[in-house]
């Protein structure tokens, strides 16, 4: 794929499928189940909760509520930047 020039686009929250690499401008946007660690399950719990009329993720702690993923699954994300900037809880610090 490198000696075709072919590029590669990470795991998105909001852009990667479960299981499919989908293209996207010319380029292959990595499914969450191309994640070390990630099973076909929690690929599929990721999705769903993604895609369940609930809106957007407000924090780590509801992704692991919504998607019922595990704390490996979380890292995984983390490693790749698919969670970069999101809060670990949904509290508001008042202080």
């Amino acid at each position: 794929m490198m000696a075709r020039n072919v590029e590669f686009l990470p795991v998105d929250l909001y852009k990667s499928d479960a299981h499919v690499y989908k293209i996207e401008d010319g380029k292959i946007r990595m499914p969450f189940s191309a994640l070390s660690g990630m099973g076909a399950a929690a690929a599929d719990g990721l999705a769903a909760a993604r895609d369940d009329g609930n809106g957007d993720f407000i924090s780590i702690e509801e992704i692991r509520q919504r998607a019922g993923v595990s704390s490996a699954v979380i890292e995984a994300l983390k490693e790749v930047g698919a969670l970069d900037g999101m809060p670990e809880t949904s509290q508001i610090t008042l202080f």
